[in-house]
């Protein structure tokens, strides 16, 4: 049996999401900052969400590919970015 998401709060879910599009829209547009709204999100969202745990670690996989890259360019963003993701998922879900 599948396991349902979480539906004791529907509007906290929805409020998470909407944060996240708020975060999704301030990487596009200079007016908005993104960062807080995708902390927030996450933090709504909690560390058990399925869908926040598998982008934490499709992020994390891309990283390593991009590390493993032929393109020095590449490996270079990867290794510089690398730090700055980690310190972004502890903020997103809460770690120490």
């Amino acid at each position: 049996m599948k396991r349902q998401l979480n539906h004791r709060h529907p509007a906290r879910r929805a409020l998470a999401l909407v944060c996240i599009a708020l975060g999704i829209a301030g990487c596009i547009l200079p007016i908005i900052p993104g960062l807080p709204f995708f902390v927030l999100g996450g933090r709504l969202l909690g560390p058990r969400d399925r869908h926040l745990r598998q982008a934490v670690v499709s992020g994390r996989r891309l990283l390593r590919r991009l590390r493993r890259s032929r393109s020095a360019h590449l490996r270079r963003a990867a290794i510089q970015l690398t730090p700055h993701w980690l310190t972004f998922t502890r903020l997103m879900l809460g770690g120490a």
